[in-house]
């Protein structure tokens, strides 16, 4: 009888649900909470314009608090650029990346863009920021993904960054990162499979953000 009261409940829910539009959002969102419930996950899914569920995305591309205090530096930094209108909105989408790239800690933030106002035939516009969203390093001309090395250069993790056809190899110089990888030494052979490769977007499921 339970049941019976059960199913009628949601027999009523969903009649009551203004349009089909509005029973399938409901039903996602109900699927989707009984789906994380059963298996004790509470995560909250940071992009919901795209098909992947919560939870599924990377613990270092999906944190509400990191994309919060990106889109403010982000907004800080292009703030004339935003006001007169010169970035589309494709352009105002991005991907992050965490990790402690000097062993400090704390970790730094590389941001990804797409669109025409970052990206052009060589490549896109990769930034680095430190843990206080401190530019670092901004890589020009650069592709997806970032591969970060295990060997280190100045107490910094090296990088390979795909330009001009090839993987280069990105050594810290004590301040920052060199700009621009196409002239910078070619890595003869391919990175490690096992390596962490941030803004991975081609081949994970990360989250995008706007600013």
């Amino acid at each position: 009888m339970k049941a019976l009261y059960f199913l009628t409940g949601c027999l009523v829910f969903l009649c009551s649900c203004t349009n089909i539009e509005s029973a399938d959002k409901a039903a996602k969102v109900i699927s989707q909470v009984s789906e994380n419930t059963s298996v004790g996950i509470t995560a909250t899914d940071p992009d919901t314009t795209d098909n992947y569920p919560a939870g599924s995305h990377g613990i270092n591309s999906s944190s509400i608090e990191t994309a919060s205090k990106t889109r403010s530096r982000l907004q800080q930094l292009f703030k004339d650029d935003l006001e007169k209108s010169l970035i589309d909105d494709n352009s105002r989408r991005f991907v992050f990346f965490e990790y402690d790239l000097n062993g400090d800690s704390l970790k730094e933030i590389l941001v990804g863009f797409t669109g025409m106002y970052f990206c052009g035939s060589g490549g896109c516009t990769i930034y680095l920021f430190d843990n206080q969203l401190n530019v670092n390093t901004i890589f020009t001309v650069s592709d997806y993904p970032v591969v970060i090395d295990r060997s280190r250069s100045n107490a910094w993790n090296d990088l390979f960054i795909y330009s001009a056809g090839k993987h280069h190899i990105m050594r810290f110089d004590g301040k920052k990162y060199p700009a621009n990888p196409s002239v910078e030494p070619v890595l003869e052979t391919l990175p490690g499979d096992g390596l962490p490769r941030a803004l991975n977007f081609m081949n994970e499921p990360y989250p995008w953000f706007s600013f």
